[in-house]
């Protein structure tokens, strides 16, 4: 295996604050409803817009900052960079930006634009350019050799965020004041304060970072919210990113999601995102998890039927068990020998597993209450090679 040690002997870093605006990070987004609000004194929530107009509307007559970009997503970006060619009229053939920038009503396509651009606006897509590189170089990457669902980062690849961000989180045009602040230490991790304007919430951050970060991404670009995702680290590469919105008035919750989601290789733009997730069925493993936006602006769960082992594991059969023909068939295909290596494939999660054998035949295994079907006896008695671990 291809293990980032340093991470992976550290206790998993999120405290559960007890006072108001505490975040349990481990929690699911079905129990997001028990996760404080944070609301401004004297201010009402303020309805989204169907889209927001401009992802930064004076981009092209006022010099962008780090404060604007450095801690903004690589799809973000890349749309801005975009912008700053929109308003001239640049016609786009790449069909999703050719849809974005089609949804705008300031949008006129004009093919005798000569790609003429003002100082600022050059100056502006240079430093762009350079927060697209940083984030080129922070791409995920499989991290283990025995499977390719556990997904991290590149050490050191992400100092160049800052604890502080001046960015427009709800549409309305005008640009928040988001800031971070360290207020003390914890034995497995840290208790900071999120700030966004005059609201504040407790957060707790994983110590597996040198540079503590949030990064502010776009969950759904037909939508005006920008989400703000703090990223943790865990042990044995159980991570997790935690997803808050800002609607004008409060910092409401979208739930805390498995992996390291807060990236335009995790999540699509449409209110999608795939995120590695540790299970335990017949072996300890990681899965790609669908989640979608619901109309809560919150994350919802989306099982699957099978979810695959890439690659696949190879067992060694402790003792004779039978594979079925179909995955809930009671039809047994052929048994398996003691001393015979099959390949899981995958499985549903629970207790439904596909195998290959050396030969190539393929077939079901079933496990309940931690038994194999066909043998009474546990995985341990039946299998050699599983991977456990987490």
């Amino acid at each position: 295996m291809i293990f980032r040690h340093h991470k992976l002997m550290m206790a998993a870093a999120i405290l559960l604050l007890s006072h108001i605006g505490g975040i349990p990070v481990a929690a699911k987004p079905s129990a997001s409803a028990t996760i404080p609000t944070l609301a401004a004194s004297g201010k009402t929530s303020v309805a989204a817009n169907p889209g927001r107009a401009y992802l930064f509307p004076d981009s092209s007559q006022k010099p962008l900052t780090p404060d604007n970009l450095a801690n903004v997503d690589a799809r973000i970006l890349e749309l801005a960079r975009n912008e700053i060619l929109a308003r001239h009229g640049n016609v786009f053939t790449r069909a999703d930006l050719k849809a974005y920038f089609g949804s705008k009503t300031w949008y006129h396509p004009d093919s005798a634009h000569n790609g003429e651009l003002t100082d600022v606006e050059k100056k502006n897509i240079q430093l762009i350019q350079k927060y697209e590189q940083f984030n080129r170089e922070n791409k995920l990457y499989q991290e283990w050799d025995v499977d390719s669902h556990v997904l991290g980062y590149p050490d050191n690849k992400d100092t160049y965020r800052r604890l502080q961000a001046a960015v427009d989180l709800n549409g309305d045009g005008k640009e928040e004041n988001i800031r971070l602040a360290f207020n003390k230490h914890g034995e497995v991790g840290d208790e900071w304060t999120l700030n966004v304007n005059n609201l504040k919430l407790e957060v707790g951050i994983s110590k597996m970072y040198a540079t503590t970060y949030f990064t502010i991404v776009d969950a759904d670009t037909s939508d005006s919210y920008f989400e703000i995702a703090f990223e943790n680290y865990g042990p044995d590469a159980d991570r997790s990113t935690t997803y808050y919105y800002y609607d004008g008035a409060r910092l409401l919750p979208m739930g805390t999601l498995d992996g390291l989601t807060a990236n335009s290789d995790s999540m699509n733009g449409h209110g999608h995102v795939t995120a590695s997730k540790l299970i335990y069925d017949f072996q300890s493993r990681f899965i790609l998890m669908d989640y979608l936006l619901n109309s809560n602006h919150v994350w919802k769960e989306v099982p699957n039927d099978y979810y695959p082992m890439e690659p696949p594991t190879p067992w060694t059969a402790k003792l004779r068990f039978p594979i079925y023909s179909g995955s809930r068939s009671q039809q047994i295909l052929r048994w398996i020998k003691p001393g015979e290596k099959v390949y899981f494939l995958g499985g549903d999660g629970k207790e439904i597993g596909k195998v290959r054998t050396q030969d190539g035949t393929i077939g079901w295994i079933r496990v309940k209450d931690d038994k194999l079907s066909g043998t009474n006896r546990y995985l341990d008695d039946c299998l050699d090679g599983r991977l456990l671990y987490g």
